[in-house]
């Protein structure tokens, strides 16, 4: 039987073989899951489970492990209820799962899985560059915290709200950092059915289609036709209809050194227009920044303009590093503007990279960073 969703085609169905190989588990409940629906269950004895099911090629699927073992919490009883997910392959493939414990099974636990198929390789090598990224992303918040009480035992106002600041954004980057994650493994691997899977599930894709649309079509025929591949086709196939509905122009009430307010008239000769939003106390802005500043020079010659919002809620200190840094089109936000930012288009961290029309209409909410060559790519391609 093939399931088929939004009359996409159906790949060929191979067996798979699941094992368990557990220490210190035993009568736990494993769940096979595809697609939201049950196709198999075993219990762990004597550490160790076996299933044999059928499954579409190249797809995903989540393997659920319910403790019998009843904790309590705050008085309220729980079971451990961890899942790890794991792909198929072009043909029968055999996968195993190896942890210490059923604590070892939650998200970037101490367990392996181990798998014959290309796309179970790639997948694993996708959630080790996840698991990285947050293991950086918390050690960045701990120096920050350091720095933070620090200042604090040495009554240093002014540093100690730079790091307050900076430890607020940093945790707002923890949520949303891993987006640029899977965008580059997506760019570093188009013909990949892992990739085609991410692009499938993309959140942000209504605010950033060009950049996707670019990346899926980089892949090989094979992997645009596959499953994740026509059903990411159908999703933008859906929002090219209401595209017409979702762009917003973006009014901008900023000022720049000279008191002059920003002007999209003074943009009516550029092609496009990046909008670079960050701020001088953001740790992430500042270590781009020489990457924004060459880039926006090399944009001159493209009729590109790259124009820097500032996030700053200090405007002499920022007056006075913009001129250290030798921006260009640099410009201060008034507190409305980092309001409708904020709530209208969800810009809760920074930095943040927006591609624009000389008329100020988003075409890109959410665009790669200038250290990033697909930033660059993306734009030469929307020219």
């Amino acid at each position: 039987m093939c399931a088929c969703f939004f009359l996409l085609s159906c790949d060929q169905e191979n067996f798979v073989t699941i094992t368990g190989d557990f220490k210190n588990m035993e009568n736990v409940l494993v769940t096979l899951r595809f697609d939201n629906k049950v196709l198999k269950t075993d219990t762990v004895k004597n550490g160790k489970f076996e299933m044999l099911v059928k499954l579409p090629n190249n797809r995903l699927f989540s393997l659920s492990f319910l403790d019998t073992e009843i904790r309590t919490v705050k008085g309220i009883p729980t079971r451990n209820l961890p899942f790890i997910n794991a792909f198929t392959g072009d043909k029968e493939v055999k996968i195993s799962i190896v942890a210490d414990s059923i604590q070892g099974l939650f998200r970037f636990g101490n367990y392996k899985v181990l798998g014959s198929s290309k796309n179970q390789i790639e997948y694993n090598n996708y959630q080790s560059l996840i698991k990285k990224d947050s293991e950086n992303n918390q050690a960045k918040f701990n120096i920050l915290s350091k720095k933070q009480d620090e200042a604090l035992l040495a009554k240093n106002d002014s540093l100690y709200t730079l790091y307050t600041d900076s430890l607020r954004f940093q945790e707002q980057i923890n949520k949303t950092s891993h987006h640029k994650i899977i965008r580059d493994f997506i760019a570093n691997h188009p013909n990949s059915h892992v990739s085609m899977y991410l692009l499938s599930k993309r959140s942000d894709l209504k605010s950033n289609l060009a950049f996707y649309q670019l990346l899926y079509n980089k892949a090989d025929r094979k992997y645009r036709k596959s499953w994740y591949g026509l059903y990411f086709a159908k999703r933008v196939e859906q929002l090219e209809k209401l595209k017409e509905k979702y762009i917003k122009k973006l009014e901008v009430d900023a000022f720049d050194v000279n008191g002059l307010r920003f002007n999209y008239g003074k943009y009516t000769n550029s092609k496009l227009i990046i909008f670079d939003i960050w701020a001088t106390w953001c740790v992430p802005c500042m270590e781009d920044m020489p990457a924004a500043l060459k880039l926006a020079k090399e944009l001159e010659s493209k009729s590109v303009s790259y124009v820097f919002l500032s996030y700053d809620f200090n405007d002499k200190y920022w007056k006075q590093q913009i001129q250290k840094l030798g921006q260009i089109n640099s410009y201060y936000l008034s507190n409305e503007t980092r309001k409708f930012l904020n709530e209208a288009l969800v810009v809760t961290t920074i930095p943040r990279y927006m591609i624009l029309n000389n008329k100020g209409e988003i075409l890109v909410l959410d665009a790669p960073s200038p250290s990033s060559p697909g930033l660059k790519k993306l734009i030469e391609s929307m020219l």
